[in-house]
């Protein structure tokens, strides 16, 4: 007798598999996930060190410390913040709270694949706007918007191209959507970013009712492991999302470590600086390499390697990998002669790119 089948909507999909490369090696060099290259605050270890004997008790369903924290270092209205197990909880919890299976939502064409996912899941029809030159093209947004589409995901700055759209672009789509759809806009790597011509999101939340930012504390702040994203809406949308949500969506672990990791500013600001200064380094060694890559204001460059010889990207990927460094291939996006790679520590950076220049030195059989 064969297994009950899942809804048709969930039997049709691939489960989403983080690459985070093969290798025997056990001392390994991790730039493939895009983690924060200097770990974690030490606030946030102490802070899980002190309650490590009180795990038998349920976390808080909302804690009011963690919604205060980020309200107060970034300057938000505290009722508008909803907590979430990662990002990737509130991007699915919007989708299942906005979407029937005859509505449409839109996301780029090298967006997040966790984007398609949701929408996919919900019964709904994902549609792809096509990006131009690796960067979102607001035109090709619009153009695929119909009577039928509830929600647009955007990732800006964009994983994993690291590309962006600057702030009158992002104002010029959201004027030009239609008030009932939602503008979901993920800002995971705002952090890194110090730049006029970018905007977060938050403004448009704290002026319109349409839109939804989504934060995480996997980047900067170094809590991958953890799980813990936030978003920003209004508090109609919010209500709304907290239906859906688990009653203890987020562990405690997470919540005493975010409370803590996002009230040490001198730490981040030490990873804003190494990230800033590596990234220059990286893009410089890469060039030299004679190796393209797209203009990446995230912590990770999208690397561009040659189609067809004894130096393409699986090969590279490879390579790295037999000698303990994980990257992250690109195919599952379409873009099979593509690399990711993050910015890691200094040895890191440096063992890297002596190991890429032994790689595009030489031929290799695999």
């Amino acid at each position: 007798m064969s297994a009950p089948l899942a809804k048709a909507s969930v039997e049709k999909l691939k489960s989403y598999k983080p690459n985070f490369g093969k290798t025997i090696k056990k001392n390994l060099i991790r730039l493939s996930a895009n983690e924060s290259a200097l770990g974690t605050s030490l606030d946030a270890v102490k802070v899980l060190n002190e309650y490590a004997s009180n795990l038998n008790r349920y976390p808080p369903q909302v804690s009011e410390d963690l919604i205060n924290s980020i309200a107060n270092r970034y300057s938000l209205n505290k009722n508008k913040i909803i907590l979430g197990n990662g990002s990737d909880e509130l991007i699915s919890i919007i989708a299942q709270a906005f979407l029937e299976p005859e509505n449409e939502a839109i996301h780029t064409e090298y967006g997040f694949l966790q984007f398609p996912q949701a929408i996919s899941i919900t019964g709904a029809k994902a549609v792809v706007a096509k990006d131009i030159n690796f960067t979102v093209s607001v035109d090709n947004i619009l153009g695929r918007i119909n009577k039928k589409t509830k929600l647009i995901f955007l990732a800006n700055p964009n994983n994993p191209t690291g590309t962006y759209i600057p702030k009158d672009e992002v104002i010029r789509l959201h004027t030009s959507i239609p008030s009932n759809v939602i503008l979901v806009y993920d800002a995971a790597y705002s952090e890194y970013i110090k730049n006029d011509l970018y905007i977060d999101g938050s403004e448009l939340v704290d002026k319109f009712k349409n839109v939804i930012m989504l934060r995480t504390f996997s980047k900067l702040h170094g809590l991958a492991s953890l799980r813990l994203g936030w978003g920003y809406c209004s508090e109609d949308i919010l209500n709304s999302l907290m239906k859906v949500r688990g009653p203890f969506s987020v562990n405690i672990a997470a919540i005493l470590a975010g409370t803590a990791a996002i009230e040490d500013i001198k730490f981040q600001e030490k990873s804003f600086q190494h990230n800033k200064t590596w990234m220059k380094w990286l893009k410089n060694e890469i060039q030299l390499l004679k190796l393209d890559f797209q203009p990446s204001i995230t912590n990770f460059l999208l690397v561009q390697f040659p189609e067809t010889s004894d130096h393409n990207a699986e090969k590279a990927e490879t390579f790295l990998a037999e000698r303990g460094i994980l990257v992250r291939g690109m195919k599952v996006y379409g873009l099979p002669n593509h690399l990711r790679i993050s910015i890691g520590n200094e040895t890191e950076n440096k063992i890297l790119v002596r190991e890429l220049k032994n790689f595009l030195e030489n031929n290799h059989e695999y």
